[in-house]
């Protein structure tokens, strides 16, 4: 078995490293240590017809990887940035399952509260009529480890029969998801995604991460370009069968309809900084007990293949968690390991075949040829990219840089890893946009030792700028 297991490595290394190693990432900051991640990522692209993607990595609790990649939008040449947002699928089941978590935990729901029923959390008139009496044994926790009995995709209550009594069997059920989505609007008396947004995201600092929309004509700033197969008919709307549309927008998913199973956008770097909310790790402050994250963790059946919580999946031999998403035109995936690495991946199409396999484990197998990780924490900067400039011009962006320490007395360093251009402008300002201090850096150099302890205490920003992308970060003189 192990055999095996090193002679799969070996294919899936040889898979994604097809091209040339010299091509490299078009957006966000690049680091020479975590190349390997660049080129795996472009081959990725390259080698399953992908028109974008990004990617972004946590160490220890710092964001220290976050590029784009390709086109959000391949008409207009328009490239990927750090912080352009995609679909996730069932990545928003995580969401969903934390918030349940964050219910539960706050003694405002029971794991074993049922659902429906004249007893259960549902108990509306329009859930009071079933075919199956099974349904009102259905639990919060059935819902969230898929054991409820319900289809995959649609339950009617009032004409379907479950699969099975609920807790006796698995099976992945999306549906079971929108219901918790009511569970979670019943018992906050709020919207859902309005919940979730502004009781979880707002306070981490997450604001793009949102429900999306089903249709082109209602993509959400930001937002990229879902691509379907090229040779892929059009087929009748799921909102008017007379219509004919691509599959990807308004062909086979509602994304209003499915808020808490499928519905979310985001970028990379927001996956990232949820996961690290929730990971266990003491880097970051996690925003449940860790005696809720146990709980949510904790393996309750094995089915797809892998051991599974309550919305997530468990490698239970390395300790790792994990979930993926697939819609038509959409491909995701996110993972905590337990070596304080956490990750998420997106691109804007899925038809090709093996992109799953390649995509899933593209992170896990780059990982071991990585022999430093960069000190910087992307969490802490603002990254201002150039989504309008052609893919073909931003063949390489620059680094962004760190500051330290920070906080100072006043006299600090920056240092800048992987300069590409010649010549950078780097400007202190006060928080009233005042520049105090403005010097022109050659790319070579990459230190500068700074002096601000004549200036009064307080917050300054450090920005670096080539003309083209402009870095911002915060310093603390105390």
């Amino acid at each position: 078995m192990k055999t095996k297991k090193i002679l799969f490595a070996s294919i899936i290394v040889s898979l994604l490293f097809t091209f040339k190693q010299s091509v490299k990432a078009q957006t966000g900051y690049y680091s020479p240590s975590l190349v390997n991640f660049d080129v795996a990522m472009k081959n990725l692209l390259n080698n399953y017809d992908i028109p974008g993607g990004q990617l972004a990595i946590t160490y220890k609790g710092r964001l220290v990887y976050s590029r784009g990649f390709g086109f959000a939008d391949k008409s207009t040449k328009t490239a990927v940035c750090p912080d352009n947002i995609f679909r996730i699928a069932s990545l928003s089941k995580q969401i969903t399952a934390i918030t349940i978590m964050h219910l539960y935990e706050q003694g405002r729901v029971g794991l074993n509260d049922t659902v429906f029923g004249p007893n259960g959390i549902l108990n509306d008139s329009i859930y009071q009529t079933v075919l199956d009496p099974r349904v009102y044994s259905i639990t919060v926790k059935h819902l969230l480890s898929h054991q409820g009995g319900m289809t995959s995709s649609s339950f009617y209550l009032k004409s379907q029969m479950l699969n099975f009594t609920p807790g006796t069997d698995a099976l992945y059920s999306n549906v079971g998801y929108v219901f918790l989505g009511r569970v979670i609007e019943k018992i906050t008396k709020q919207d859902y995604e309005t919940y979730v947004r502004d009781t979880l995201l707002a306070p981490i600092g997450i604001k793009d991460l949102r429900s999306g929309k089903s249709l082109l004509i209602n993509k959400l700033p930001k937002e990229v370009n879902y691509y379907d197969d090229p040779t892929a008919p059009l087929v009748p709307s799921i909102f008017d069968s007379t219509v004919l549309v691509p599959r990807q927008y308004g062909g086979t998913f509602s994304m209003e309809s499915s808020k808490a199973c499928g519905g979310w956008i985001a970028s990379a770097q927001d996956l990232c900084k949820l996961m690290c909310a929730v990971d266990k790790f003491s880097t970051r402050p996690d925003i449940l007990l860790s005696a809720t994250i146990n709980t949510m963790v904790q393996p309750i059946h094995s089915f797809l293949g892998s051991p599974y919580a309550l919305g997530w999946f468990i490698n239970t031999t390395s300790n790792n968690w994990w979930h993926d998403g697939l819609l038509t035109g959409t491909m995701a995936y996110q993972a905590r390991r337990n070596t304080e690495i956490n990750y998420a991946l997106l691109v804007n199409s899925s038809y090709s075949s093996g992109q799953y396999t390649a995509l899933s484990s593209l992170v896990g197998t780059i990982i071991p040829l990585i022999t430093s990780w960069p000190e910087i924490d992307l969490f802490d900067s603002i990254i201002v990219c150039s989504p309008t400039n052609s893919v073909n011009n931003i063949s390489e962006n620059p680094s962004i840089f760190t500051v330290y320490p920070n906080p100072s007395n006043g006299k600090f360093t920056v240092k800048a890893e992987g300069i590409q251009q010649a010549n950078y402008k780097l400007t202190i300002c006060n928080l009233l946009g005042q520049e105090i201090y403005t010097s022109f850096i050659k790319g070579q150099q990459t230190t500068v030792d700074i002096d601000l302890s004549d200036f009064s205490k307080g917050i300054y920003f450090v920005k670096f700028d080539d003309g083209t992308n402009s870095y911002k970060q915060k310093i603390i003189i105390e």
